[in-house]
């Protein structure tokens, strides 16, 4: 069964312990990124009656910020208590539970809660290619809901500067704010909807797993979610969790695999582009349906989902593969 899950904008793995903050524990933004609430206190409940947000208690220290009682959408998610450290590679959520039944918060990992909403836990994000900054669980919601517009996004656990006094209210937010940063630039990858597959072919899995990776930045060489990818890398890491050995190299790759015709794509196809004067293609991508693919692109950008429309992608299309049988 088919399921539309609006992929994360940035779910890149904590690279190294790192100091960035933000100005509030607790986000809710709207769609544009703006801050529509914030925390301001040790308590905070959005709205009033705490039926979309509710953080029991908040305290900030030299070390990160510590958070207790935590209930998201009329509790639907629930967490008994949460860490953010200042310094650290993760954030460390205990006793959560989503629609009742006990979850494991790992480092990016992706939880479908509906056709069009999901929830992040331990959440990371690279800035500049320096920075990091996390988040205990990110919400999305992908279609209005809870009184609040489609792309909303509910962010628990940011890290903040110790200091003295209340924690202040935030009214505008840049989008590095979106991922706890309070400066310098950042390149996101824009929320694009993902066919999302729990069960069904190869190819429609392999789709749901690279989409696990959008946001995670490029590494030439690189194959692996901790450190990074290349085009081959992301596509040999992926199919690797599907048990299907492929080589780490894009003029290997395109001949593993049984010959797709362009009109006859289907999600989990790997599509080349760039052929060099041998006509060895210098790039690829997972196609994952309706003409977009996710893919590596190069240095100083980050797996991110793009369209064989764009004319440097179409113009340099050069053939596709599928590395499994049946369709």
């Amino acid at each position: 069964m088919v399921r539309v899950l609006f992929a994360a904008a940035v779910a890149a793995l904590v690279l190294a312990p790192v100091a960035v903050s933000a100005s509030s524990p607790v986000q809710v933004l709207r769609p544009d990124g703006k801050v529509l609430a914030s925390a301001q206190d040790r308590a905070f409940d959005y709205p009033a009656n705490g039926a979309i947000v509710h953080v029991g208690r908040a305290s900030v220290k030299r070390s990160g910020v510590l958070l207790r009682d935590i209930s998201l959408l009329r509790g639907r998610i629930q967490a008994v208590r949460m860490f953010v450290p200042r310094h650290g590679r993760a954030v460390r959520v205990a006793g959560l539970y989503v629609n009742g039944r006990a979850v494991e918060s790992r480092i990016n990992r992706l939880i479908p809660l509906s056709r069009t909403d999901y929830l992040i836990t331990s959440q990371a994000a690279v800035a500049g290619g320096r920075g990091v900054g996390l988040v205990g669980l990110r919400l999305s919601l992908g279609a209005a809901d809870y009184n609040l517009p489609a792309g909303s996004q509910i962010l628990v656990g940011l890290p903040v500067d110790a200091r003295p006094t209340k924690l202040a209210a935030t009214h505008g937010a840049s989008p590095l704010a979106v991922l706890g940063f309070t400066g310098g630039t950042a390149s996101f990858a824009r929320p694009s909807p993902v066919p999302f597959f729990t069960s069904g072919p190869m190819g429609r899995q392999a789709v749901t797993l690279a989409a696990r990776y959008l946001g995670v930045p490029y590494l030439w060489g690189g194959a692996s979610p901790a450190t990074g990818f290349d085009c081959s890398g992301l596509v040999m890491y992926v199919y690797a969790q599907l048990g299907i050995r492929l080589t780490h190299y894009t003029g290997s790759q395109i001949h593993e695999g049984m010959p797709v015709a362009r009109s006859h794509l289907q999600p989990g196809d790997i599509v080349f582009f760039f052929p060099n004067s041998e006509g060895v293609p210098g790039h690829e991508g997972l196609y994952i349906g309706h003409g977009r693919f996710i893919q590596a692109p190069h240095t100083g950008d980050m797996v991110k989902i793009s369209s064989l429309s764009d004319p440097h992608y179409g113009l340099g299309y050069v053939g596709a593969v599928r590395p499994f049988s049946g369709a």
